[in-house]
C-alpha cells in the first residue's frame, strides 16, 4: 500500500479547479456581460413593483445597469405605474444570449428569456425576444436599448 502524504496537496488543488470552473461557467465575456445587466435591471424593477423596496434603491440599482433614453423611460415607468395591476415575476431565465455585433464601444445581442407571471389571470408562462445593446461607460457597460 503506497503512503497517502501526497493527498493533502491533492486535496488542496481541488478548491482552485473548482473555483476556475466555476469562473469559466458563470458567463464570462459579453454573454455573461449582457446577462448580469438584464438581470440586475428585472431583478430591480420587479423588486420595486412587488413593494420588496423602495423607488430610491431601486433608481440607484437601475442607473449602475442602465443610462440614456433607456433609464429615463424606465425610471418614468416606475414612477407611472407604481401600485398598478402590473404582472409580478415570479421566476424567469435567460436561455440565450446571442451576440449580433460587439466593438470597443458597444455589445449588441438577441437574448431570448422565458418568464413565468402571475397577475390578474393567475400564472402564465412565456417566451420572449429582445434586441439589447449595452455601451462601454468607463470601465464597465450599461445597457442602452432592451425591447
Amino acid at each position: 500500500m503506497k503512503p497517502m502524504r501526497h493527498l493533502p496537496k491533492k486535496l488542496a488543488v481541488l478548491p482552485v479547479v473548482l473555483l476556475f470552473s466555476t469562473i469559466m461557467a458563470s458567463g464570462t465575456g459579453p454573454e455573461g456581460e449582457i446577462s448580469a445587466l438584464v438581470r440586475q435591471r428585472t431583478d430591480a424593477m420587479n423588486e420595486y413593483f412587488c413593494g420588496q423596496i423602495l423607488y430610491k434603491e431601486a433608481a440607484e440599482r437601475i442607473e449602475q445597469a442602465e443610462t440614456g433614453r433607456l433609464l429615463n423611460e424606465d425610471l418614468t415607468a416606475m414612477r407611472d405605474f407604481f401600485q398598478t395591476d402590473i404582472e409580478e415575476i415570479t421566476d424567469y431565465k435567460i436561455k440565450a444570449v446571442d451576440i449580433t455585433d460587439i466593438d470597443e464601444t458597444l455589445i449588441c445581442a438577441v437574448v431570448t428569456i422565458e418568464w413565468e407571471l402571475y397577475g390578474t389571470n393567475g400564472k402564465e408562462h412565456m417566451e420572449e425576444i429582445y434586441s439589447v445593446i449595452a455601451q462601454k461607460q468607463e470601465n464597465s457597460y450599461k445597457l442602452v436599448q432592451f425591447f
